[in-house]
């Protein structure tokens, strides 16, 4: 036990370091320090950019979620609405009867775009357990079908 306590004492013992290794120790720090300088200031200005972009995806995404939501939602109600928009522009003022040529085009495609998702609902409606148990079988016959081969290749 006297022998570890001398190893163990004499192991942490403070030594003076040589001055020319702290010299060269140092050297070699600062050398490569200014090999690669850091620009902090480069630094802080893309870390403000990537939060500024971060935030302009966010209100993008919040914006194009809301108008496909209020698109989805509320398509017969402003179909209805562009449509009397567009009589109103045509009737009462006529200097704009130009554009109503551009709004009927408008109210078509918005239209074939009401019917396009009547006609995917009634699709979904009628195959979606048909759709739903094709993919569950054939998630449980893969699976079913990784563990045999794995037991195969053991």
């Amino acid at each position: 036990m006297n022998e570890m306590d001398d190893m163990l004492t004499q192991l942490f013992q403070d030594k003076p370091i040589a001055q020319e290794s702290l010299g060269q120790l140092r050297m070699g720090v600062m050398d490569q320090i200014l090999s690669a300088p850091i620009d902090f200031q480069e630094r802080i200005s893309v870390a403000q950019r990537r939060k500024w972009g971060y935030v302009f995806l966010g209100i993008l995404s919040t914006f194009s979620l809301s108008f496909f939501l209020l698109a989805w939602f509320a398509g017969p109600w402003l179909q209805r609405g562009l449509g009397q928009l567009s009589t109103w522009i045509v009737t009462y003022v006529p200097a704009l009867g130009v554009f109503a040529k551009g709004w009927e085009w408008l109210v078509e495609k918005w239209l074939l775009l009401t019917h396009l998702r009547i006609g995917l609902e009634l699709l979904w409606n009628q195959y979606a357990f048909s759709i739903m148990g094709i993919l569950l079988v054939w998630v449980l016959f893969d699976g079913m079908r990784d563990k045999l081969i794995l037991r195969e290749q053991k």
